[in-house]
């Protein structure tokens, strides 16, 4: 599915959701229908030209029915209608990005060389802070490669203060 698509898909859920004053709601069910097409063989049923529409449809309302709402269930029906499950991933990420800018929330990594516990990670975030007008929340992930210190992405900044990036830039300026 081309990212155009997958953007107004996003755009539509979340436009409905605000509208109808469900945002939390859609993130749940979005995520839990996410989490039931993970399974690859279920994605390739929906998106199969063999199998009628309304089996498709019966299956997705085994697998939905009384776990999500009538409009996130009806916008994987589309999905389904149009063969187009595979895009669910990116459309679900766009709505999220739609929902944290809505309640200005801004997500980021900082990847370290060790796991960083819960007090390591606050203090990070009071750094961070400054830097980042909406509230912010971090997830931490493991790179051995960058030998210490970390790296943060926080949407599309980024700041390197990792050992590997300060031995690559002394040895780029020893050269010159």
């Amino acid at each position: 599915m081309p990212a155009i698509a997958t953007k107004r898909y996003a755009q539509a859920a979340f436009d409905i959701a605000l509208k109808d004053g469900q945002l939390d709601s859609w993130t749940k069910d979005m995520d839990m229908i996410q989490g039931l097409l993970s399974n690859e063989g279920l994605t390739e049923l929906f998106n199969s030209p063999r199998l009628p529409l309304a089996k498709k449809l019966q299956v997705l309302d085994e697998l939905t029915s009384g776990k999500v709402n009538s409009s996130s269930r009806n916008m994987i029906a589309l999905l389904v209608n149009r063969n187009a499950v595979d895009g669910l991933p990116e459309i679900v990420d766009h709505f999220t990005g739609l929902v944290d800018e809505h309640n200005k929330v801004a997500r980021g990594n900082i990847i370290s060389a060790v796991p960083l516990n819960d007090k390591q990670l606050s203090k990070i975030k009071e750094s961070l802070q400054g830097l980042i007008e909406n509230e912010l929340i971090l997830s931490n992930t493991v790179d051995k490669s960058i030998i210490g210190g970390m790296v943060a992405r926080i949407g599309d900044k980024l700041i390197d203060a990792s050992l590997k990036y300060k031995i690559t830039k002394m040895r780029s300026d020893l050269v010159r």
